[in-house]
């Protein structure tokens, strides 16, 4: 409840924003099957649902567990982390792009590498001897530059992170305050004018981001765990064409940066 008057009162500080929410559910909804008999879960698709009706009715919303759920036979959640697998990202902004009316870029287009045996948070609480270890993908999606809070990287992905026990760091080179790609990918672009998303998110939004770039020129990734300026500052120098909020649901009720939204 707290986190989410935070939000509402992020809107009306800045009206003239075009802002979307959307909260991922965790894998144990997607997979209620696999939840060990009598591990009590909380309802996180009446608590979404409850969130959702609390917000301003000028925020848009988008529930991604039917979408989710529509492709559970597939690899979307890693078994050993408590992270969607890239493929599940994939999905996630494809209904991102449905709901804005637009196609994604298709995954057949894009080169992809595979990373064997990540071991994710799920194992570092449970270590258990018979885990089958998780296959991490990324795809090769070119950009013209990326900065992280004013200083230039080397590309979308930490590379030697992939050889980590940390393997999921590797995207976005981790959780920074605020990530900048450019690129001459967008699939909507029009002459003359440079589209821009603000993706405000927690670690989920590390695979996610990269495949805005097919539809904005410049994708803004702000973390509020690390941001360096506040808010108002970073929003007086940069204007957007959409805002998207994006957590997880484990994430968005227990996080205690959303305040800095605010200020």
């Amino acid at each position: 409840e707290t986190n989410t008057e935070f939000i509402n009162e992020f809107v009306q500080m800045y009206p003239q924003l075009n802002i979307t929410m959307g909260i991922i559910p965790n894998s144990y909804m997607v997979y209620p099957e696999k939840v060990p008999t009598g591990a009590g879960q909380v309802d996180q698709t009446a608590l979404t649902q409850q969130i959702y009706e609390s917000l301003e009715p000028s925020v848009q919303t988008l529930d991604f567990l039917e979408p989710l759920q529509a492709k559970k036979d597939e690899y979307i959640f890693y078994r050993t982390d408590h992270h969607w697998t890239t493929l599940g990202a994939y999905y996630g902004y494809s209904y991102f792009c449905e709901y804005k009316g637009w196609s994604p870029v298709s995954l057949d287009t894009l080169d992809k590498t595979e990373i064997a045996d990540f071991y994710g948070t799920y194992f570092s609480k449970t270590k258990a001897h018979n885990v089958i270890p998780d296959t991490m993908t990324y795809y090769s999606i070119p950009v013209t530059q990326v900065s992280i809070d004013g200083t230039e990287t080397n590309g979308l992905y930490d590379l030697e992170q992939f050889q980590q026990r940390d393997k999921y760091a590797a995207f976005l080179w981790g959780n920074h305050g605020i990530t900048v790609i450019k690129s001459e990918n967008n699939l909507r672009k029009e002459e003359g004018k440079t589209s821009r998303i603000l993706l405000i998110k927690d670690s989920y939004g590390n695979s996610f981001a990269p495949f805005l770039t097919y539809q904005y020129d410049e994708v803004y990734v702000v973390d509020l765990r690390s941001i360096p300026v506040k808010m108002s500052e970073f929003l007086a120098e940069n204007d957007f064409d959409d805002v998207l909020i994006l957590y997880n649901f484990m994430n968005f009720a227990s996080d205690t940066n959303l305040a800095k939204l605010r200020y």
